[in-house]
């Protein structure tokens, strides 16, 4: 049998406040190294500290070369294996002044210690040498903006995209990638609270669509779309669905269910049918239902 280093990283991600952290926490309840620097959200915030830096993104001549710098050492650091050089201290200098400086959203979250905890992390043990994973990865719904170049980096990838109702995402408090990475598609920067939800839902159409595309064209079976959604309506389906994708065993019936413990039922009403619509254009609304997803309004 492969030793779970050998295999290609699983990666989780979506745009802010899909439900990728439920994912997470099923991935890491049939023993996947998700890293040991996490937050509340399972977020591996080694990934945040090294690429969710707009700035850096933004000036890069050769985003890929600089893209693959951030790789190596992250591998480096998740499997505790391999020289850190001069060139990854170079690039670790980098994001550590960048995030104590400006922080890593609009907001300024990671200003000061953030980063100064998270080089403390990746000098202790972290994981467990001798836990019986089955494979290593990493969530971080910020690496849907680099999925082309991580598909690149690593041939044998795995991707789990999780996506969820845009007309709940745009009434959603968490829009830190609206302001972070809107700009990449065009997607104003929002000038008060009253447009956020338009923008933030024009950016939601406009990112799945892309990551759904470069995903089928260069992972294709090794790339998984999780409809939070369907996951909460019919939650022993969708983790049955997700396990085949992992090529784990889905014959175990209490095994899946106690995954699915991980899943809380949908609310209902859910946001979106809390609010008013009228601040949409019709044609967002038919690209929310293209995505997959209902508009029941009564």
């Amino acid at each position: 049998m492969q030793h779970w280093m050998n295999t290609g990283p699983l990666i989780v991600g979506g745009v802010g406040g899909s439900g990728t952290r439920v994912i997470a926490a099923i991935l890491g309840d049939i023993g996947y190294y998700m890293g040991s620097d996490l937050n509340k959200a399972l977020d591996n915030q080694w990934f945040t500290l090294f690429f969710k830096r707009p700035r850096w993104f933004h000036r890069q001549s050769n985003l890929q070369e600089e893209v693959n710098k951030g790789l190596s050492l992250l591998e480096k650091i998740m499997k505790q294996k391999g020289r850190i050089t001069f060139g990854d201290y170079r690039f670790l200098a980098s994001a550590l002044w960048e995030i104590m400086r400006y922080g890593h959203d609009h907001l300024g979250s990671g200003r000061g210690m953030w980063p100064l905890r998270r080089i403390k992390a990746m000098l202790m043990p972290g994981r467990q040498a001798d836990a019986p994973y089955i494979g290593w990865g990493w969530k971080e719904p910020n690496t849907h903006i680099f999925l082309e170049y991580l598909a690149r980096y690593f041939t044998d990838m795995k991707y789990i995209f999780v996506i969820r109702h845009g007309l709940d995402m745009a009434f959603s408090k968490n829009q830190a990638q609206l302001y972070n990475w809107g700009s990449l598609f065009g997607v104003q920067q929002p000038a008060s609270a009253q447009t956020i939800p338009a923008l933030s839902l024009e950016y939601w159409i406009k990112a799945n669509q892309r990551a759904i595309a470069i995903g089928k064209e260069l992972l294709r079976d090794r790339f998984y779309v999780a409809n939070f959604d369907q996951l909460q309506k019919c939650p022993v389906e969708e983790v049955a669905k997700l396990l085949t994708f992992l090529a784990c065993d889905v014959h175990d019936g209490l095994r899946i269910h106690q995954l699915c413990d991980r899943v809380s039922p949908p609310e209902s009403p859910t946001r979106y049918q809390k609010s008013d619509l009228s601040c949409f254009p019709a044609h967002y609304l038919d690209d929310v239902k293209k995505l997959g997803f209902e508009i029941v309004t009564e």
